[in-house]
């Protein structure tokens, strides 16, 4: 096998955080074919076909994730590599909760802040958790966006629909209260058992 025989490519060298390469490889009639992957942090290994293409979603790394592609036959071993800049998705903190400290009198210390103190944690807690729906979008594979965004659609148009019923729930509650009560008031007619 020459190494020319081998072919080794990716669609693009440069991506964030969470976002797939895809990558296509040829290698003739090998043994065995390997790519591993090298985020800086830990390394995991992944069988492949002798021919074909793949999408790898890259992880948090230090910057640079490595692919290597082992190709194995009769005995002869080559290897081929690509690197692959990732940008790393940056969480800040906004704002820190403050912690209560006790007193001796066992008051806090901070409850002369009382409504700011609660607003401070509501809008840090808040704050967090856009980040992260932020960030868990960001990640998601297209076809599950594609999902959601019909089905909050979907959602919406069951939501105007329901306002463009006539009278709604309130107005049917009420109606079935006085029909209830008119029932009650009308004289029986037939023989009581």
């Amino acid at each position: 096998m020459t190494k020319s025989k081998i072919n080794f490519s990716v669609d693009r060298t440069s991506v964030k955080e969470g976002e797939s390469v895809l990558v296509a490889w040829e290698c003739g009639i090998p043994d065995a074919v390997t790519l591993t992957i090298n985020n800086g942090y830990s390394t995991s290994q992944i069988q492949l076909a002798d021919s074909g293409s793949r999408a790898v979603t890259m992880t948090k790394s230090k910057g640079r994730t490595t692919l290597r592609l082992t190709v194995a036959t009769a005995g002869r071993i080559e290897r081929r590599e690509i690197e692959i800049r990732v940008k790393n998705q940056k969480i800040t903190r906004t704002y820190s909760s403050p912690r209560r400290r006790r007193t001796a009198s066992g008051s806090s210390a901070a409850s002369g802040g009382g409504i700011k103190v609660w607003w401070g944690r509501v809008r840090y807690r808040f704050r967090t958790f856009v980040e992260r729906l932020r960030y868990s979008w960001q990640v998601m594979p297209p076809k599950t966006k594609r999902l959601y965004k019909w089905m909050l659609i979907l959602l919406a148009a069951m939501w105007i629909g329901s306002l463009s019923q006539g009278r709604g729930y309130k107005a049917g509650y009420e109606q079935g209260f006085e029909d209830a009560k008119q029932m009650l008031q009308q004289p029986s007619t037939g023989a009581e058992i």
